[in-house]
């Protein structure tokens, strides 16, 4: 199974046999019971069956459609599932491209299942298909100007921000200040620039966390291939760095998951902060401008600061923990 929810993993393991699960959210692994047979992910294997429920990003669509093909055997069937409203009917065009005449589909409240064999006739494949990152094994590389500096990093679909640096980001980076030897976390890494970012200035050491596996994966590979002492962890939020303290603490916190609008994430971020910050230790954050974050950080923080502020987005600091 490519992507996909913890809850449906479990209800597919329950029905018998083993599953082998490519997880996406690290929140998910939570959601499966002791009792289901869930093994690592997809791997050189042949399938018989292959499940697809539709992910948010169209690229990282395409790109599992191909691991889907690679992965089935000869007559091997391919199961894509989603809401018409989130670019079921899109992906399916693609998956015709790469597996021809749909075998069968259904239609239920606004989404549709379709179902797809491999065969062995050869079949001409868009442009897309060969596009690096699309093509499963592959990454998309984009340059990040730090001033002094240009980064090249590699990511693939489905880690934020795709291959370029949003605007939010490119802000904190503007006002990022590190001292000698301090220790600094990474919150939502993405691709890893923020944490990469603050090693150029000198810290002792850097651990960078997010939710997203996939994000993990590619911060841990930028890490490796620029040197930068650190670590990239699967952690939501604070939960894989229970006992660790930071003299600073970055991010550019998600307010959606999925489709979904949420503050969770932020909410946590900045409430927990305090129990992982070190004396004199600071938190330093880049939002949306219509988010409320200042207030919450008030809350939680004597000293709350705006370090930089556009029509859409503010960077703020939150200092000496109430």
């Amino acid at each position: 199974m490519l992507g996909g929810d913890g809850a449906l993993v479990a209800q597919v393991a329950g029905m018998g046999g083993e599953v082998r699960w490519r997880a996406v959210d690290a929140r998910e692994l939570a959601r499966i019971p002791p009792s289901a047979v869930v093994t690592g992910t997809i791997d050189s294997v042949l399938y018989g069956c292959v499940l697809l429920p539709l992910p948010t990003n169209r690229d990282l669509a395409r790109r599992w459609l191909l691991q889907a093909r690679d992965s089935l055997e000869r007559g091997g069937v391919l199961i894509l599932a989603g809401a018409n409203a989130e670019g079921a009917k899109s992906v399916t065009a693609d998956a015709e491209r790469v597996f021809g005449t749909p075998i069968a589909e259904y239609y239920r409240q606004r989404h549709r299942i379709t179902r797809f064999r491999k065969t062995e006739e050869g079949r001409d494949l868009p442009a897309w298909a060969s596009a690096d990152g699309i093509v499963p094994g592959t990454w998309q590389r984009f340059d990040v100007d730090l001033g002094e500096d240009v980064v090249s990093l590699e990511t693939q679909p489905g880690v934020f921000a795709g291959n370029r640096l949003d605007a939010g980001t490119r802000l904190l980076l503007q006002h990022l200040e590190v001292e000698q030897g301090e220790r600094v976390l990474d919150v939502g890494c993405g691709a890893g620039i923020i944490g990469i970012a603050a090693s150029r200035g000198g810290v002792g050491h850097v651990d960078l966390v997010d939710a997203n596996l996939l994000a993990v994966e590619v911060s841990e590979r930028n890490l490796e291939r620029l040197g930068v002492s650190g670590c990239a962890l699967a952690s939501d939020v604070f939960s894989g760095i229970p006992n660790e303290r930071y003299d600073l603490i970055m991010s550019n916190p998600p307010f959606h998951r999925g489709k979904q609008v949420d503050y969770s994430v932020a909410d946590r971020l900045i409430g927990e902060a305090p129990e992982h910050l070190t004396r004199g230790g600071r938190l330093l954050i880049v939002a949306n401008a219509f988010l409320a974050y200042g207030k919450q950080m008030e809350r939680v923080f004597r000293q709350v600061e705006t370090v930089a502020a556009t029509r859409q987005y503010h960077v703020l600091v939150g200092t000496e923990p109430r």
